[in-house]
């Protein structure tokens, strides 16, 4: 009774967390990445099922594009989006707790984790595949059974390369027999991925990130993620002999992340690959301190200390978007209460330096609530992939663009509409946003507190 009481009390600590989350990532990010799978989507809808199937999104392979275009098609609603992954991340959690609470708690509580828990992508997915992966492993390990363990591995590979690496490093230490089986049965289910493979391994793109310069991903490091993480390296690193197929998982992950940021696949400045390291690491501190009563307690105030900061920056964020909503005041105030049911809405708002940085929040978009139902917009002459087009959605009945970049595609949007309304939110002094985005439309726009507002009429 009281280990179930243990396991609960990690996962509602892990779920409250994400939940916050959730709330602070309804931002202009957020509804970008909803369009990425978008080439997917539209496949499915005009019935080329085969073409979404082998359809990859970048390095990607299509197991989150083919989920999110079941949401975008069946019940588009973007809460549903984040909780999708929020789902993912704690189901993370729940399959290390059940195994050692305190692995499930420092994966749980880690600032890692929690900065990509709510994102519409492939990242949480990847961590749930990774932690399954070694849920799987001690099951055949017990057992001899090894079919989870070939289903999570498959899965893996249709996710992202990375979890299919990291699963793999799972399989080390097993009976020969049962990873050759289960490396058998995810080898020949990866086959179609092979061709979609090795077409993104030639294409040069692939390897065109920038450089890697150790003073400034050190600072981005620091400043979103804190150092605290770090203090889990030596209870892990006391770990590491008793536990070498855990250590070997944790090294071999880190090299390949190293690797692939030096053939310039992977960006240095975006930390998501090394979400996979948290399952191996959650694990190597649990049996660091399960048998020692003293450590035990200084790691679970560790991990508390480290989710506690996380949760105290998410609800000043909360509190600070509550307040603008509930101020008013704004451009989008204002367009949305002058704008007739057929108007259309275009937000343009600033660019983030690095939209891998989830600190970001947005009071604009939150005038849209995320638990509304809004559709992509799929029409002739539209591609919703190209960014440039705004890729817009039908909420309560008007389509909306939006876009943190001003591209002369928005001329389109206004061509397409009786009346466009377009929202600059907090344009600054930039000139791509003020003179330059006002010869582009053709209009001088209205000051409304730190926003521009255009109503454009054909």
């Amino acid at each position: 009774m009281r280990a179930r009481a243990v396991l609960m009390g990690v996962v509602g600590l892990a779920l409250g967390l994400r939940l916050v989350r959730a709330l602070c990532r309804w931002d202009e990010v957020s509804w970008l990445y909803a369009a990425y799978p978008s080439a997917t989507v539209q496949s499915v809808a005009d019935g080329q099922i085969g073409q979404a199937l082998v359809t990859w999104v970048g390095l990607h392979p299509p197991a989150f594009a083919l989920l999110h275009t079941a949401q975008e098609l069946v019940l588009p609603v973007p809460l549903l989006f984040l909780l999708t992954s929020v789902a993912a991340s704690l189901g993370a959690v729940w399959l290390l707790a059940r195994r050692a609470p305190m692995a499930g708690l420092v994966l749980a509580t880690s600032p890692l984790q929690l900065h990509y828990a709510a994102e519409i992508n492939d990242y949480p997915l990847v961590v749930l595949l990774v932690a399954g992966a070694w849920a799987a492993r001690a099951r055949a390990q017990e057992r001899g059974r090894w079919g989870a363990l070939a289903v999570v591995l498959t899965a893996a590979a249709w996710t992202h390369p990375l979890a299919a690496a990291a699963a793999l490093l799972a399989l080390p230490g097993l009976p020969l027999a049962v990873a050759a089986r289960v490396l058998g049965v995810a080898a020949f289910c990866a086959v179609p991925l092979l061709p979609p493979a090795y077409a993104a391994l030639m294409e040069p793109g692939t390897y065109r990130q920038p450089p890697f310069e150790l003073g400034l991903v050190f600072a981005d490091f620091r400043d979103r993620f804190g150092l605290i993480g770090f203090l889990w390296a030596v209870p892990a690193a006391w770990a590491a002999r008793r536990q070498p197929a855990l250590a070997g998982a944790l090294l071999g992950s880190l090299a390949l992340i190293a690797l692939l940021v030096g053939l310039g696949i992977a960006a240095p400045h975006q930390f998501p690959y090394f979400l996979v390291l948290g399952p191996p690491l959650a694990l190597l501190v649990a049996r660091a301190v399960s048998d020692r009563p003293p450590q035990m307690v200084g790691a679970v105030a560790l991990a508390l200390l480290q989710g506690g900061v996380v949760l105290s920056h998410d609800l000043t964020r909360l509190r600070d978007m509550a307040v603008d909503v509930q101020a008013g005041g704004r451009a989008i105030d204002h367009a949305l209460a002058e704008a007739g049911p057929e108007d259309a809405l275009y937000l343009l708002s600033v660019a983030g330096i690095n939209d891998d940085d989830k600190r970001a929040t947005s009071a604009v978009l939150w005038r849209l609530p995320p638990w509304r139902s809004m559709p992509i917009v799929l029409r002739a002459g539209l591609d919703p992939a190209d960014h440039r087009q705004g890729q817009p959605r039908r909420v309560d009945g008007r389509i909306v663009y939006l876009s943190d970049h001003v591209y002369p595609a928005i001329q389109d949007a206004v061509a397409a509409h009786e009346v466009l309304w377009v929202v600059v939110s907090q344009p600054g002094r930039r000139a791509e946003y003020t003179t330059e985005l006002a010869a582009l439309l053709g209009s001088q726009p209205e000051r409304i507190g730190p926003d521009h507002l255009y109503r454009l009429a054909r």
